[in-house]
């Protein structure tokens, strides 16, 4: 490595802790060294060390953030798709981990998503189809699916 790894071993330090604690995406990282005042050689210094000591892996942070944002907080492909896009990870990496969540998986998630949140509507019918449509979409599930289900439900 060049020369950070002596005149800052303490942030070297702090940034793979950093990294070892959940995975980081390279944006999210530069956007930490940003804070610490780095020259533009050292923070080139000190992601080159990262990536070549895999603290950072991109498609290594897409598939966990993908599987993460669809197994505990229920997000559908579009959600997923777009905070991958936000976080600068490259388009074949986003859809590799796009397609590791099955088809059954990811149905089954928003029947379950979709009725639990059917059961909790308050209000006129119309309301209640206003509440669904927009808790759906706003967590990024495919509007036709949203459709289907409204049809089925209501």
């Amino acid at each position: 490595m060049g020369n950070a790894s002596y005149k800052n071993p303490e942030i070297l330090k702090k940034i793979e802790n950093y990294c070892s604690y959940q995975e980081r995406c390279k944006k999210e990282i530069i956007e930490k060294l940003f804070t610490l005042n780095l020259d533009q050689s050292e923070l080139d210094d000190v992601i080159n060390h990262l990536i070549n000591n895999d603290y950072i892996n991109e498609e290594r942070f897409a598939l966990a953030f993908a599987q993460g944002r669809f197994r505990i907080k229920k997000w559908g492909k579009i959600k997923i798709i777009l905070e991958l896009k936000k976080r600068a990870i490259d388009v074949n990496l986003i859809n590799k981990a796009i397609n590791q969540i099955t088809d059954s998986d990811y149905i089954g998630t928003f029947d379950k998503l979709s009725l639990k949140k059917y059961k909790s509507l308050t209000g006129s019918k119309d309301s209640k189809k206003r509440k669904f449509i927009s808790f759906l979409s706003y967590r990024g599930w495919e509007y036709d699916l949203i459709i289907r289900k409204v049809n089925d439900l209501f």
